[in-house]
């Protein structure tokens, strides 16, 4: 009689547990379609613990734009293109946003399931961590968003690639809601 008691109450718990995690998806959700635009300083750390900082500008749907310090690098997505400018040799390079993290931030609805699957969510001191996967290709790497969970603030992200690579962007000192130009999102705009 006991353990039938116990796993009632593990079988509720966890049940609770499942709502709240589900709710708590629901309204990062809601607070990721609520971002329009976002301007930041960031900090890159890599894999073998290097830094690099630059700007960063989010104007959604469709553009985005990293501005390295140093070497004066330049990443543009702008709709379905993606550009890269080599700040050391001045190279261009272009692609397909298409299977790249700045896919999911740019799309016009942010939306769990379907094409992207919720990975993994995890808590702890007041922050949350949301690990989302291509659920038609899992094995093509995961976008972790960081946020802080009250109120809901976007404070990071790391992208793991393919190879297992993860690279943390750690934004400082976010402004929301600020007027970005769409010249800014052009290639000949510089870093």
């Amino acid at each position: 009689m006991i353990s039938r008691i116990a796993a009632a109450l593990v079988l509720v718990s966890l049940t609770a547990a499942a709502d709240d995690s589900e709710a708590l998806l629901e309204r990062i959700e809601a607070y990721l379609d609520s971002i329009t635009s976002l301007e930041s300083r960031f900090v890159q750390t890599n894999q073998d613990m290097t830094h690099l900082s630059g700007s960063f500008q989010l104007k959604r749907p469709h553009f985005l734009r990293f501005a390295y310090d140093d070497p004066p690098t330049l990443i543009i997505a702008r709709g379905e293109r993606l550009v890269f400018r080599d700040g050391e040799t001045g190279e261009i390079t272009e692609g397909s946003v298409d299977g790249t993290p700045a896919e999911f931030l740019l799309r016009p609805q942010v939306r769990f399931g379907d094409d992207v699957r919720v990975a993994d969510m995890r808590r702890d001191s007041g922050l949350v961590a949301v690990t989302l996967e291509s659920a038609d290709e899992p094995g093509t790497g995961s976008i972790s968003l960081i946020l802080a969970e009250d109120p809901l603030a976007l404070e990071q992200w790391l992208v793991r690639d393919p190879q297992g690579v993860v690279t943390r962007i750690t934004l400082v000192s976010p402004r929301f809601g600020v007027e970005l130009d769409n010249s800014l999102f052009e290639i000949d705009s510089g870093p």
